[in-house]
């Protein structure tokens, strides 16, 4: 069994992270976490210290021997096989997107084991000697916790990738995305419901960075203030700093990433050290939020049942043991998600305003940004309500 994986693609949240994870499981030579495309195993401290790190290597790699066997005898895995999302990337009005629906067929999936692998007629690589380059892609780790225990579970010389986003623009993001899951206050809902994502989310900005006692949990309480800390990436990146070495880390940047998606995508297998695949292909854009909660109450409703979905799903692993009853309880999770959502149609763009505020509070985190990853940030980053880059002292 492969014990750890080869390589993490730590985050950060909306960054791009799924759309290089959609990336990556085209690859034959690539063999990511098991059913689950984000692991909570690192996530929640408390899991880890219960289950253990045998555990994680038995329910995200269990199946890497019959994969490498079935490589090297000229048979090669599916895109769907391994590395199954959980949870949904989003939805049109009145219909599941094309990508939950996608979603929903693996889950099912999940709960025959001799469906992981198949017989492939078309071999992009020389698959006699194949080695299978094993992953996790997760933007969730940069939560407070995470560094220390994978400092503690893998090697010094595991590779790493961060990628990252103008802190601004992630944030937004973050804030319309989490806005949908209902991880936001029920009054931030409430006060988008009537006002608009913009406007809202200029009041919540401010109710967080202009207030000093909340400025300061932000990084203590990453969790409560996910739309701002993750946006903190030098911070998170220090934390894994002194556990493994900047030489096997990749700095990825979001604007870079979606302007030329091939080379971006190229240059990380080339420092994965992962041979190229030619009939790989790109243009990939994944998890778009193109939904939202149809009021306060019905956030939370979708908060706790995707909560009771990952602990069914991902711990307990019904999806392999119970088929049956994990089938019904997905089709109960899909009423729930169709109930509580509304289709998105604030496009809405950031107020200026609002900008100049988070260019404030950003401005030493991407100086440093640029210090670990040697380079300048996009010209993009921190720019003014002018369309202007401002000038970085």
């Amino acid at each position: 069994m492969k014990k750890r994986p080869d390589f993490i693609c730590i985050g950060f949240q909306k960054c791009g992270t799924t759309s290089l994870y959609d990336l990556l499981k085209q690859h034959p030579n690539v063999y990511l976490t098991e059913d689950v495309k984000e692991p909570m195993f690192y996530r929640v401290p408390l899991v880890r210290r219960i289950l253990g790190a045998s555990w994680y290597e038995k329910r995200y790699f269990g199946h890497y021997e019959a994969a490498r066997k079935a490589a090297a005898s000229g048979r090669q895995k599916t895109a769907d096989s391994v590395g199954l999302l959980t949870g949904r990337r989003g939805r049109t009005s009145g219909d599941k997107s094309s990508a939950v629906k996608t979603a929903s067929k693996k889950e099912s999936s999940a709960s025959n084991t001799q469906n992981i692998l198949k017989d492939s007629e078309k071999a992009a690589v020389n698959t006699k000697n194949m080695q299978l380059y094993t992953g996790e892609v997760n933007a969730g780790l940069g939560f407070g916790g995470c560094a220390r225990w994978l400092g503690k579970d893998f090697p010094h010389d595991t590779k790493l990738i961060f990628m990252m986003r103008d802190p601004a623009d992630r944030c937004y993001s973050a804030y319309k995305y989490f806005l949908a899951l209902g991880f936001l206050p029920m009054s931030v809902v409430a006060d988008d419901k009537k006002r608009g994502h913009a406007a809202a989310f200029d009041t919540y900005v401010r109710s967080v960075l202009l207030n000093p006692r909340r400025r300061k949990e932000i990084m203590k309480k990453r969790m409560k203030y996910l739309c701002f800390s993750q946006g903190n990436y030098a911070y998170c990146i220090q934390e894994y700093l002194r556990y493994f070495s900047k030489e096997n880390m990749k700095f990825v940047f979001f604007e870079d990433f979606i302007r030329d998606e091939e080379r971006e995508t190229k240059d990380i297998l080339h420092f994965l050290q992962i041979p190229e695949n030619p009939e790989m292909t790109f243009g990939v854009k994944s998890n778009e939020t193109n939904f939202r909660p149809a009021s306060p109450l019905r956030s939370k409703i979708m908060y706790y049942s995707q909560g009771i979905y990952y602990t069914l799903f991902e711990f307990l692993n019904l999806g392999h043991s119970h088929p049956g009853f994990f089938q019904k309880y997905t089709n109960f999770y899909d009423w729930i998600m169709d109930t509580c959502t509304r289709s998105e149609t604030d496009t809405s763009k950031m107020l200026p305003a609002t900008r100049r505020l988070l260019n404030y509070y950003y401005r030493n985190e991407i100086r440093k940004v640029e210090k670990l990853a040697g380079r300048k940030a996009p010209e993009s980053w921190a720019r003014d309500d002018k369309g202007k880059t401002k000038t970085k002292a």
